[in-house]
């Protein structure tokens, strides 16, 4: 789980020799190579919590051209709105949501859920672990999103 709340449905390890101390993670030594999986259901559950724009009851389906998701938003009745993101690097020390469109019936609600989205981005950021984090690359795929890094522990920290 981020701690913005996004839980991170995988999460695959390699690299080494890696030496962890578990009682202090700052004294661990080692380089590995990750990949964090987020899959279409996290991301429909996060929106959920957040609730851009006043959105609600979020149904998301992630491509490999970017998350495209619908829900609710409403104004005296509920109206279908559609929205279409994807998940980017900025430099290789966080992760942000960039917001492509956002829509209901044929108007323009891309300003107001962006306004939002800026509030928490980025959503990841490389100073949230407790070594050094590298964001290599993001890669949306059918039904969820893969984001490939580097990290390297170094027992040189001192105290």
């Amino acid at each position: 789980m981020t701690p913005i709340g996004l839980l991170i449905d995988e999460a695959t390890i390699s690299g080494g020799p890696l030496i962890i101390d578990t009682h202090d993670i700052e004294h661990s030594n080692g380089d590995m190579q990750f990949v964090a999986i987020i899959k279409n259901q996290s991301i429909a559950v996060f929106l959920e919590k957040l609730q851009p724009g006043g959105l609600h009851d979020f149904s998301v389906n992630v491509q490999p051209d970017g998350i495209h998701i619908e829900a609710i938003k409403t104004v005296l009745v509920p109206i279908q709105a559609t929205a279409h993101a994807i998940l980017k690097l900025n430099g290789e020390d966080s992760v942000s949501v960039e917001l492509l469109s956002a829509e209901a019936f044929g108007a323009g609600l891309k300003n107001m859920v962006a306004n939002q989205i800026e509030q928490i981005n980025p959503i990841v950021k490389a100073d949230m672990f407790p070594f050094p984090v590298q964001f290599k690359e993001i890669i949306h795929l059918d039904g969820y999103v893969k984001v490939v890094g580097e990290a390297q522990f170094s027992a040189t920290k001192t105290d």
